[in-house]
C-alpha cells in the first residue's frame, strides 16, 4: 500500500473517533415550572454540547409518566420524593440525581385553599373539616405536613383529578382543597381563599427532583455527570436572564392567561442532592401510612 493510501485510512479512522455517538436519554416531564431548565438545555443545544441526545417526552399526568417509566420507555423523570419511594416499594429502583425546586420555602408550589363562600378564614378553622386531596401523593404529604405544623386535624377526601378538585372548590362542593401551582393562584384569582401554603413556612417541605433508573446510572455513569453539567448551565442562563425565558416559562408551566403577568418565576437552584432531612421526612410519612414495607436508606435512593 502506498503512503497516500495509509494517510487516507488514518484520516478516516480519526474522523470516526472525533465525533463519538451521543448518549441517548429519554426524560419524562409534566407541564410544570420545574421542567424549564430541561427544556432550555434541549432547545439551546446545551445537552448536545455535552455529548447527550436528550429526548423530552411530555405527559399530562403523573400516572401516564410513571406507566411509561415502569414500561422502560424512559430513562429519567422529573418527579417528587414520594413517587420515587413508592416506585422503589413496587420494585422499580430509581435514584434521585438532583433537586429541581424546593431548596427554599419560597419555591413551594402547594396551598390549602377554602371555597369562596366558606366560613374558613384561618388554618385553625380547618379543624374537624374536610380537605380534598389526591391520596398517597406529594399533595397528601404536603397537606399532612401543613396540618401537623399548625397542630390541626382534618378529614381528607379523595378527588384525584386536580382540575375537578379546583372546580369543586370554586363551586362550594368541597369546603377546602389542596392544589398545586399555578392552579392554586388561579383559584384565588377566581375567589377562593388562600389559607396556608408551603411557601409560608420557615423551612421547605416540598421538593421536586430529577430521578434516573438505577440500571441506567449503573451502565452510564458518565452520562449522569454530563447531564448535571448541562442542567447547571441551563439554570445559570435562566437565572441570569429571567425575562428572556419568561414566555417559555409561562408556556411550559401552562400558567393561565388571567394570572400570567403576575405569576412569579422562581430562581432555579443549581444541581444538588435532595437533603437527608427532606428524604427522611417523606420516608417516615410513607412508612407510618403503611405505604412501604421495605427499609430504604438515604444512600439507597440518592445518587452520589
Amino acid at each position: 500500500m502506498n503512503k497516500l493510501g495509509i494517510v487516507l485510512i488514518i484520516m478516516a479512522l480519526a474522523g470516526c473517533t472525533a465525533n463519538p455517538p451521543k448518549q441517548e436519554i429519554k426524560i419524562g416531564i409534566l407541564p410544570i415550572e420545574d421542567a424549564l431548565p430541561i427544556v432550555v438545555a434541549e432547545q439551546e443545544g446545551i445537552f448536545s454540547k455535552h455529548g447527550l441526545n436528550v429526548e423530552i417526552i411530555k405527559f399530562q399526568s403523573a400516572l401516564e409518566r410513571d406507566s411509561a417509566l415502569t414500561a422502560n420507555e424512559l430513562h429519567a423523570v422529573i418527579t417528587d420524593p414520594v413517587a420515587v419511594i413508592l416506585l422503589g416499594e413496587a420494585g422499580y429502583n430509581m435514584k434521585i440525581v438532583s433537586l429541581c425546586l424546593g431548596k427554599t420555602p419560597e419555591e413551594g408550589v402547594f396551598a390549602i385553599l377554602a371555597s369562596p363562600n366558606s366560613s374558613i378564614s384561618s388554618v385553625k378553622d380547618l379543624e374537624g373539616g374536610k380537605i380534598a386531596i389526591s391520596s398517597n401523593t406529594i399533595i397528601e404529604y404536603v397537606t399532612d405536613s401543613l396540618l401537623k405544623e399548625y397542630d390541626v386535624n382534618a378529614e381528607k377526601i379523595e378527588v384525584k383529578k386536580i382540575p375537578i378538585r379546583m372546580q369543586m372548590l370554586l363551586d362550594g362542593k368541597v369546603e377546602a382543597a389542596t392544589l398545586p401551582e399555578p392552579l392554586a393562584s388561579l383559584a384565588v384569582h377566581k375567589g377562593a381563599k388562600l389559607i396556608v401554603s408551603d411557601a409560608m413556612l420557615n423551612k421547605s417541605i416540598s421538593q421536586t427532583v430529577i430521578a434516573f433508573r438505577e440500571d441506567f446510572i449503573r451502565e452510564n455513569p458518565q452520562a449522569i455527570e454530563k447531564f448535571l453539567q448541562a442542567y447547571k448551565e441551563a439554570v445559570e442562563k435562566i437565572n441570569s436572564q429571567p425575562s428572556k425565558y419568561r414566555s417559555l416559562f409561562i408556556e411550559i408551566a401552562r400558567v393561565p392567561e388571567p394570572i400570567a403577568n403576575s405569576y412569579p418565576m422562581p430562581t432555579y437552584p443549581e444541581p444538588e442532592p435532595l437533603g437527608k432531612e427532606n428524604f427522611l421526612s417523606v420516608y417516615e410519612w410513607a412508612k407510618n401510612k403503611g405505604l412501604i414495607k421495605k427499609e430504604i436508606s438515604y444512600e439507597d435512593i440518592i445518587y452520589d
